[in-house]
């Protein structure tokens, strides 16, 4: 008995020494690459292009939905570089592409219901791309947003390079479908996927495997506007090692890991808004320009929209726009959209297969338009 209770002790020990090991091992590696960061020469006060880093998030998406929403009503983003990590992905490319954020909400709800259904394990990768692809085609993301965003160099998604190991911070590529595969590259975790994420010929698994945030090289360390979803006391150990500048105050373990319904999902959002909000002067002081005319659109036209959603019923996902007044990049994602529907319509008419995407919603503008035409086409063949 006083055998087995040795050896018990003694392979706990063991255990805890390898897992101390590995922690001061990544406490060094990172403290180095941010120490070869501090070589590279501060942004000028004039010139200063504002960094932001998400981290992971697991399941607690809504928190970041919240920040993200706080940011569009009362700052600028245009100048605004971003990176996200796993579920940190989505709500910074909505930002960054102007996508409505209602739009973006419906989604993970859309998302969330199919998956409770079939079931969110052994996910075949191809498949996963091509699902999401269909989802983010109908709330309008075009190959035109995805090939500007590239153009302007603004966002970057982290991922884990398996062969050989290591962190990798990627630049959006130019087209949706690639797109779609980095960011579901960035969140691949096996059992949930039944092999990791394929980009560019290469494996990759979930980025939080390797860093807390995704930093570009030539991107300073202490420049970075750190956002988390996990308390200043959590990120205090590896691989964070340090406070962010917007974090929860209390630990929400079981919202990383647990799908909780709507009802709760909405108080995330209003406390993720309300933690970007104290951190207001913060982020003016870190370089983000304040709108004029903040906020864009109230708190209470979201809780408007929010108690409209019935998560048994869900609202079709849209194109359109959601709320009252929409923000400059939102904008001019209408603008491309409008632009991309003409020109899709127009090179069909033009040749002999009619290229229209098979998951359009009924009732949207190229629908229409492409109605109207026919309709047209008919009454002079009539005449």
């Amino acid at each position: 008995m006083e055998l087995l209770r040795y050896r018990q002790i003694r392979s706990l020990t063991k255990l805890s020494r390898s897992i101390f090991l590995l922690l001061l091992a990544r406490a060094l590696y990172t403290l180095r690459q941010r120490r070869m960061t501090s070589s590279i020469p501060k942004s000028l006060q004039m010139e200063r292009t504002p960094f932001m880093a998400f981290s992971g998030s697991g399941l607690l998406l809504a928190y970041f939905h919240g920040i993200v929403t706080y940011l569009r009503d009362h700052f600028f983003v245009d100048n605004l570089q971003l990176s996200g990590i796993s579920g940190g992905c989505s709500t910074i490319l909505a930002l960054a592409m102007g996508i409505d954020l209602y739009q973006i909400l419906l989604l993970g709800l859309h998302m969330k219901k199919h998956f409770l259904k079939k079931g969110v394990y052994l996910n075949d990768f191809e498949e996963m791309v091509d699902f999401t692809m269909q989802h983010w085609t109908q709330i309008g993301i075009t190959d035109e947003d995805v090939a500007e965003l590239a153009a302007r160099k603004q966002c970057h998604i982290g991922v884990t390079q398996c062969f050989p190991p290591g962190h990798c911070c990627i630049e959006t590529p130019a087209t949706l479908r690639d797109l779609v595969k980095l960011v579901l590259s960035s969140m691949s975790v096996v059992p949930f996927f039944r092999t990791p994420g394929i980009y560019e010929g290469k494996y990759y698994v979930d980025g939080g495997f390797s860093a807390m945030y995704s930093v570009p090289p030539g991107q300073r360390w202490d420049e970075v506007i750190k956002v988390t979803c996990f308390p200043w006391w959590a990120t205090l150990f590896p691989p964070a090692m340090g406070v962010a500048d917007i974090q929860p105050r209390r630990f929400m373990p079981t919202e990383v890991i647990v799908l909780y319904p709507w009802q709760y999902q909405k108080q995330l959002i209003k406390q993720g808004y309300e933690d970007a909000k104290e951190q207001h002067q913060q982020l003016v002081a870190r370089g983000l320009r304040p709108l004029p005319n903040a906020p864009l659109t109230p708190w209470s036209e979201w809780e408007s929209l929010f108690a409209g959603i019935d998560e048994e019923n869900l609202p079709p996902l849209s194109s359109q726009r959601s709320t009252v007044v929409a923000s400059e990049m939102e904008k001019h994602h209408y603008e491309v959209l409008r632009t991309y529907s003409h020109s899709d319509l127009h090179d069909a008419l033009r040749g002999p297969r009619l290229r229209r995407n098979s998951f359009e919603l009924p009732g949207s503008r190229s629908e229409a338009s492409c109605t109207d035409v026919f309709k047209s086409a008919i009454k002079r063949e009539r005449r």
